[in-house]
């Protein structure tokens, strides 16, 4: 069985990352709208969303891997780890970038919402969710 995290033979790096951006794209909008549907705050959505990627990674682990062991299971958890570690650093370099993409989108929301646009609303929060 192959590991759960190797790519298939055929699948090429810019395969894999247009069929990622889609699919992440697709669960993004699905979890938003869930979140929007029940009224939860975007810290709580976090929690919940990190805490089902952790469930996640430890089910794909035990299911793909042909002889899953507690120590494999505990070195992939820190595989994990760095990981996560990799993505937070990449995410506070574009922290300017973002904040300021979040304040032009507060500042429109602002001015629309002076003329009543709700669903332009809606839009430029989501724009900063990303």
């Amino acid at each position: 069985m192959a590991e759960w995290d190797d790519l298939p033979d055929d699948e090429n790096e810019d395969g894999y990352e247009e069929a990622y951006e889609t699919h992440r794209s697709g669960l993004y909008d699905m979890i938003v709208a869930y979140a929007d549907e029940h009224e939860l705050g975007d810290g709580f959505l976090a929690d919940i969303v990190a805490d089902l990627g952790l469930s996640l990674r430890m089910v794909a682990y035990a299911a793909e891997t042909e002889k899953p062991s507690i120590g494999g299971l505990r070195l992939d958890l820190d595989r994990f780890v760095r990981e996560l570690g990799d993505s937070v650093r990449e995410a506070k370099k574009q922290a300017p970038d973002f904040i300021a993409e979040a304040k032009a989108a507060r500042e429109e929301e602002g001015a629309e919402g002076d003329e009543g646009d709700d669903e332009a609303d809606t839009e430029a929060v989501d724009d900063t969710r990303q």
